[in-house]
């Protein structure tokens, strides 16, 4: 093969692995399917990412009913395009498994919705990433998670950090539908 298509196909990849959510890379997460959540697969989409915890009785069941409200009201071509990712703060207790019956329960196990866990480092990881916690001290509860909601860009850029309770729906419906607008980029799924 000649050096300048190994060239660019170097700088493709480069570009590639820099279009997906920086916080999600060289994480082993899996989501409620038992899938793993490859960073990769969101390359492209717009993606909204917040925090759960599967045992939470006020906060985290009213934002996945309001997420689920919004969900049902973005365009299809939208909502065909979002990816939508709730990360358990609580991997010890929230499996696949339990995270699955969550998304049933709230009426969230949709389409371009994942519930997602791992292992609790590359969970803690994404929370400090993300700044996810109210609190400094140690161990931290699940329940000192933000309810803040996080758009990425289709290239993977965090443009807007949302308060959570309660989700202010037009403005994020607005939100989305601008950055479902963006271009894919060099290289996605679909030009492969």
């Amino acid at each position: 093969m000649p050096r300048f298509v190994l060239a660019l196909l170097l700088i493709l990849q480069t570009v590639l692995a820099h279009a997906q959510p920086a916080a999600l890379r060289g994480l082993a997460l899996v989501d409620h399917h038992g899938q793993a959540l490859i960073p990769e697969t969101l390359t492209g989409r717009p993606v909204l990412l917040h925090f759960v915890f599967t045992t939470c009785a006020s906060t985290c069941p009213a934002q996945v009913h309001e997420l689920a409200e919004l969900h049902a009201q973005l365009p299809t071509p939208v909502r065909q395009r979002l990816a939508m990712l709730s990360v358990t703060v609580d991997p010890l207790s929230d499996t696949p498994a339990t995270l699955k019956a969550y998304a049933r329960r709230l009426g969230a196990d949709r389409p371009g919705w994942r519930f997602v866990t791992g292992p609790p480092a590359a969970v803690q990881t994404l929370v400090d990433r993300m700044q996810a916690l109210n609190t400094r001290s140690l161990p931290a509860r699940p329940s000192d998670h933000r309810t803040s909601l996080y758009l990425f860009d289709t290239q993977g850029v965090l443009i807007q950090r949302f308060n959570g309770v309660p989700v202010d729906r037009p403005r994020l419906l607005h939100e989305i539908a601008l950055a479902a607008r963006q271009p894919r980029g060099p290289l996605t799924a679909s030009s492969r």
